[in-house]
């Protein structure tokens, strides 16, 4: 070839080149401005409540947003009663802002719209409980998550496994309604399942720490005559995390702690003996004594057991009955022997008065009542009312009266009665009382003298 062809041909690809290179301009620059004049009245590359409107006019995508609904077999749940229209003008202004953003990058705007107070209102109210039924409907079938917990076993921490299930999150999602029922123009809640927490996770770690922490507790029991330590670690047992995250513990070893306790302390309701005048074995029965309340007093153990700061607690306060810290009959009291109508009274160990008296019968309506008792209250100048024995009406003064029993029965002077009844067993048969101890009017001062309220009075044969 030619030197001048070589040349010719050269020229020739340089010049088709240019040409290229121009069309192509000529091309990018009217799609530019085609591209321009078009997205002058069109959305470019958006989605707005992630519902895409690329290329629709403002009205064309107020109409999409206002009818397009999502897909609930996805993984939302969605509430289509609640939505709220859109206003073509705040699509229109979102399509201006949009207009001064650059073209080459997807964006998603939203567009909100105030929700009234009636719509709020009609959200909680009446789509709330469809949503939480909802939920529970499709909770039916499917299997529960269960959380790993921190368990206490003969007072050792144990971790228990959790196990993953696929239960929606009620209280999440519920939750997640609430907060859009205020503002969203849909309800549409992304469904979550319940996440197990595992052996490791923060809240197994947090009950680790809250369980040994419960474990130093303290409770401080004072009693009459001696005083008690509980340490939590020695008497919670077992224990496991309730719903609200508290434990509740096995209380066995503190109730049956306190039974025993009781068993030994407790003096209602139990026999006793005393040596003076002699001795003698009071049978059981009677209203003087005093008792634990074991359920009570095992509840209290507990709950402070599960307080962090350290807790007293007075026996007394958890004591029924009279006569709380007294064990046998004590030193001052007051002895019947009806077998042979004696009374004594004891102040302090020491005799003060022994007093001949009359006494109900031995056995039916008018028998004196035997075992523990105590003076309920005193009183001078009492009239004392009742029925007899053929069902006439009595009512008899007394200077003195010192009741024992709620029926009636007490200690009172009996001037109606013969002098020579008193301590006379052969005249009970035809002068005994309705019940009560009758005293001589010349010695009842005396007794009254060196008794009181609360006094114990035990009554043999």
């Amino acid at each position: 070839m030619s030197r001048k062809e070589k040349f010719s041909r050269k020229k020739h690809k340089g010049s088709l080149l240019k040409r290229s290179l121009l069309v192509l301009v000529l091309l990018v620059f009217g799609g530019f401005i085609g591209s321009h004049i078009y997205f002058q009245n069109h959305f470019k590359f958006t989605k707005i409540n992630n519902v895409d409107v690329s290329g629709l006019t403002v009205a064309q995508a107020t109409k999409k947003l206002n009818n397009t609904h999502i897909d609930e077999n996805g993984n939302y749940l969605v509430v289509r009663n609640s939505r709220i229209k859109i206003n073509q003008s705040d699509v229109k202004q979102l399509f201006k802002d949009r207009s001064s953003m650059g073209l080459i990058t997807s964006k998603k705007l939203n567009a909100k719209s105030d929700v009234s107070t009636k719509q709020y209102a009609y959200r909680i109210k009446t789509l709330l409980p469809q949503f939480k039924n909802r939920i529970d409907q499709i909770n039916t079938d499917r299997t529960p998550t269960s959380d790993s917990k921190v368990l206490l076993k003969n007072q050792k921490l144990v971790v228990k496994k959790g196990k993953q299930g696929n239960e929606l999150d009620k209280a999440a999602m519920v939750k997640s309604f609430k907060k859009q029922a205020k503002d969203n123009l849909m309800i549409s809640v992304k469904m979550k399942k319940e996440v197990s927490a595992t052996p490791t996770s923060t809240t197994i770690v947090n009950q680790k720490k809250q369980l040994r922490q419960a474990l130093k507790n303290t409770v401080t029991l004072r009693t009459y005559n001696k005083t008690y330590h509980f340490i939590a670690k020695n008497w919670l047992t077992d224990g496991q995390p309730t719903a609200t995250g508290k434990y509740k513990f096995n209380s066995v070893k503190i109730k049956n702690w306190v039974a025993k306790f009781a068993a030994k302390v407790d003096t209602a309701g139990k026999s006793l003996t005393i040596t003076a005048p002699k001795r003698v074995r009071i049978a059981a029965g009677g209203t003087y004594g005093w008792k634990i309340n074991q359920t009570t007093l095992s509840n209290a153990i507990l709950k402070n057991l599960q307080k962090q700061d350290s807790a007293t607690l007075k026996l007394s306060n958890y004591a029924v009955g009279t006569g709380y810290g007294t064990k046998g009959v004590g030193k001052t009291y007051v002895a019947v022997d009806l077998k042979n109508l004696e009374e004594y009274v004891y102040k302090d160990g020491k005799l003060k008065v022994k007093v001949p008296i009359m006494s109900g019968t031995l056995t039916g309506g008018n028998a004196t009542p035997k075992g523990s008792y105590y003076i309920m209250y005193r009183q001078r100048h009492a009239t004392l009312r009742g029925k007899n024995s053929d069902g006439s009406k009595y009512a008899s003064p007394v200077g003195y009266w010192e009741p024992i029993t709620m029926s009636g029965v007490g200690l009172h002077d009996s001037p109606w009665q013969p002098a020579l009844v008193y301590g006379n067993p052969s005249a009970r048969g035809q002068y005994h009382s309705h019940g009560c101890l009758n005293n001589p009017p010349s010695k009842m001062p005396s007794v009254w003298k060196y008794t009181h309220t609360n006094e114990r009075v035990v009554i043999y044969y």
